[in-house]
């Protein structure tokens, strides 16, 4: 694949390589030793859903988010149709000719971005579940193909561990989340265990929130362990990139469980340097370290 560029898609590209710089998110970790070309999809990728998931998360922001949103519909259908005019847009639209990216996926992922705008309510497992394909196991299903991945597990192991990274989040997050009026637990498994939804508000730990969360990390390494199940020997060596970043959520996840769910006050983070061995090693294919 030839790598020249266009001077207006090189300096997108560069917009959307700083975008992933600020967020500080683990993809920077997982995927900084791949080739120029995979690495710079990745970048486009990850700034798209990044400014896509601001517009329902991002406290700063003062304008219609509905409108943001049928925005961002408008660029990613430009990004297809070869007249995208924001740089993310410009640089995934160059990402998905090289990298033959299904539209479907990224009008999947904004479906989940207006659920949040909409503030649904997560009745049943399912529901959640199926939010947690739309904004995580989306992104996987791009990036595996960004990867080179080939064998039809692979997708199946892009849908199992988008599932496990989200609950891994929805668990992190939990005690932010509930403060700002979002319950991601379903309301099902709430009244199950005797939780209500102010419990969570309050951010005070009970035996019955604890169990809840116990609950939650628990289906989150099940995802885990139907990923790993999942990923085809063909394609490991290809997707060590994406193994590298389930292994620094999954670390995540049981750091959280150590801790005794501390979540509820505080969102858990690995430190940087943690994040780059954990990635470092999984790309020698080593597995996580100790």
């Amino acid at each position: 694949m030839r790598d020249a560029l266009d001077p207006a898609v090189a300096g997108a590209y560069q917009h959307c390589a700083a975008i992933v710089r600020q967020s500080g998110s683990s993809f920077a970790a997982a995927f900084w030793l791949l080739g120029r070309p995979q690495r710079r999809a990745i970048h486009a990728v990850y700034a798209f859903c990044r400014l896509a998931d601001d517009i329902a998360d991002d406290p700063s922001l003062r304008a219609d988010r509905s409108a943001l949103l049928a925005r961002w519909r408008a660029e990613l259908d430009a990004a297809y149709d070869g007249a995208p005019e924001h740089p993310v847009a410009v640089a995934l639209g160059d990402a998905v000719r090289r990298y033959a990216l299904p539209r479907d996926v990224f009008v999947d992922l904004l479906r989940g971005i207006e659920s949040d705008l909409r503030g649904e309510t997560m009745e049943r497992f399912d529901d959640l579940e199926l939010y947690c394909h739309r904004v995580a196991s989306t992104v996987g299903l791009v990036l595996v193909r960004v990867l080179g991945a080939r064998h039809p597990s692979s997708l199946d192991y892009a849908e199992q561990m988008g599932i496990a990274v989200q609950l891994t989040n929805v668990l992190r997050d939990v005690g932010e989340d509930a403060s700002e009026g979002r319950i991601y637990l379903a309301r099902e498994d709430l009244a199950r265990l005797g939780v209500h939804p102010d419990d969570l508000r309050r951010r005070t730990m009970t035996e019955p929130i604890r169990l809840l969360l116990a609950l939650y990390a628990e289906r989150a390494r099940l995802y885990y362990e139907r990923a790993e199940r999942a990923l085809p020997d063909a394609d490991r060596r290809a997707l060590r990139p994406a193994q590298a970043m389930g292994c620094i959520y999954r670390r995540l996840l049981d750091t959280l469980h150590a801790q005794g769910f501390p979540c509820l006050e505080r969102p858990v983070r690995l430190s940087k340097p943690r994040r780059i061995a954990i990635a470092a090693s999984a790309w020698l294919g080593l597995g996580a370290p100790a």
